[in-house]
């Protein structure tokens, strides 16, 4: 199935939906998806709520039990029905928000290949996930034939602050590869955060392996403080290296927020010029990538 060309970027519709919280067990989760929804539609008609769209899941993550928490939920007529819906359940405004679409066609034994190329293609597009992914039944589970079932997968995002590389290793190499690549593009490393170490010292929270680079190519710097001193306020260059998934991502934050942020338009050449470095920098990590 060619998910890219059933992929966008949309505003989600506002208006009222009737949500119901979950915990359940991820060795059931078809079943006790299932049993959900069900649950869900049945409250809704108790409650002589008007369903107004198809129903949809989102998946909040594992808690530390190991259950899989999740929100279901469907549309509602306002106006419609009685708000007393449960202890776990509310009907409650839902607010427009920009997500990244694609369609899944078939039964949900493969759904996986569209969350993947789903997150793909919204980072190959200058975007970035900011929630977690939801679906929605538009048709299916209820109908008899799985090969005909469409599910539309929805991922929030925003737009990213700066391009990302992967690496299929760990993040004591891939800040290895990172600072080489760096330094042969003419930047050095002025600051190193391990936020993991940090964290854990200062507050006993815990975060997958985060490193913060504060790099400076210094003739770019100055040039940039000679135009507006206050540039240094948004100086070194930011980035960022990261435990993803089973390797490494590196995100490079865009000089071009400089000068959106400055508003001076002087300084957009040496915001190229700084790209263009990164870009170089960016360039030998995909090599090592390949």
């Amino acid at each position: 199935m060619g998910y890219d060309t059933d992929t966008e970027i949309i505003e989600t519709a506002p208006g009222e939906v009737l949500e119901l919280h979950r915990l359940i067990d991820a060795d059931r989760l078809a079943a006790e998806v299932g049993d959900a929804l069900t649950d869900l539609l049945d409250r809704a008609s108790e409650a002589g709520l008007q369903v107004s769209g198809p129903p949809s899941v989102t998946y909040q993550g594992r808690t530390a039990s190991g259950s899989l928490e999740i929100d279901l939920s469907v549309p509602v007529a306002p106006g419609v029905g009685r708000d007393e819906v449960g202890p776990d359940a509310r009907v409650t405004a839902r607010r427009p928000q920009r997500v990244a679409r694609t369609i899944h066609q078939g039964d949900y034994s493969t759904i996986g290949t569209a969350y993947e190329e789903l997150g793909s293609w919204v980072e190959r597009h200058g975007y970035r996930p900011v929630g977690p992914l939801s679906e929605t039944y538009l048709v299916g589970p209820d109908t008899a034939d799985p090969t005909g079932y469409r599910t539309e997968v929805l991922l929030p995002v925003a737009p990213a602050l700066g391009p990302t590389v992967h690496l299929d290793t760990d993040v004591p190499t891939a800040l290895a590869h990172t600072k080489e690549a760096l330094r042969d593009n003419g930047f050095g490393v002025l600051s190193e955060i391990d936020v993991r170490a940090t964290l854990w010292e200062r507050i006993g929270a815990e975060l997958e392996d985060y490193v913060i680079l504060g790099v400076c190519a210094p003739t770019l710097a100055k040039r940039a403080l000679d135009i507006d001193r206050e540039a240094g306020l948004l100086l070194p260059c930011t980035v960022v290296v990261r435990a993803r998934d089973a390797g490494s991502a590196v995100t490079f934050l865009d000089p071009a927020l400089m000068v959106r942020a400055t508003g001076i338009a002087d300084l957009a050449i040496v915001a190229v010029q700084a790209r263009q470095a990164l870009d170089g920098a960016m360039a030998a990590l995909r090599a090592v990538a390949d």
